[in-house]
């Protein structure tokens, strides 16, 4: 495929995905191909090439939430010198700080897109995902836990079954539990931070 089709066929899949959010926030679960075409502003066949059916467009949606969330987490964690680097380590380098700053920027990134990807459900619990492989489940998974690794080497929690400890937390951060507070508790995102990291901090031990 030659670099401008690539270009375009990306370009396309992008407005699609975006248009996926802007139905979702208006309620249109319902939407069909053709309605999710107008609303991207591309042509039918187009948005058909990439997604077949609505429900592809909409798991596509959902792993695209993922990777953003991923995203921001890596920013935190980009602040970290790499072993050997010598430099005096940001404050993001305490593990405890690191923790804070992961579930601030949840609850940030779950202001943005959570309205929309609350009507986007697996069938699959969170460990039959992890169990099955799935990549982006896998990857939310293993940096949760790195965070809960550091907290417990650092002596901040007691001793715990892993990928309990990152359900739990991912339970209790989850969008619509922080569109429920934002919405119809009318709660400031600092607020929500708070008192889930609290939630989390509770479940899970954590001395913070």
């Amino acid at each position: 495929m030659p670099v401008n089709a690539r270009s375009d066929a990306q370009r396309s899949r992008v407005l699609l995905v975006e248009a996926v959010r802007s139905l979702l926030q208006a309620g249109r679960v319902g939407f069909s191909i053709p309605e999710l075409a107008a609303e991207a502003g591309v042509g039918v066949a187009t948005a058909y090439r990439h997604f077949p059916t609505p429900q592809d467009a909409m798991r596509a949606f959902h792993g695209r939430a993922i990777e953003l969330l991923l995203e921001a987490f890596s920013q935190i964690d980009a602040e970290y010198p790499p072993p050997g680097d010598h430099r005096t380590p940001s404050v993001a380098a305490d593990p405890i700080e690191r923790f804070h700053r992961f579930c601030a920027a949840w609850v940030d990134q779950a202001m943005q897109w959570g309205a929309a990807v609350r009507y986007v459900r697996s069938s699959a619990g969170f460990i039959e995902r992890l169990s099955d492989g799935d990549e982006a489940i896998t990857a939310m998974h293993d940096i949760l836990a790195d965070v809960l690794e550091s907290l417990a080497r650092a002596g901040k929690t007691t001793e715990f079954d892993v990928t309990y400890a990152v359900l739990l937390w991912i339970t209790i951060f989850d969008e619509r539990v922080v569109y429920d507070l934002a919405e119809h508790r009318h709660w400031k995102p600092a607020d929500i931070t708070d008192h889930l990291t609290r939630a989390v901090a509770g479940a899970l031990d954590i001395t913070i």
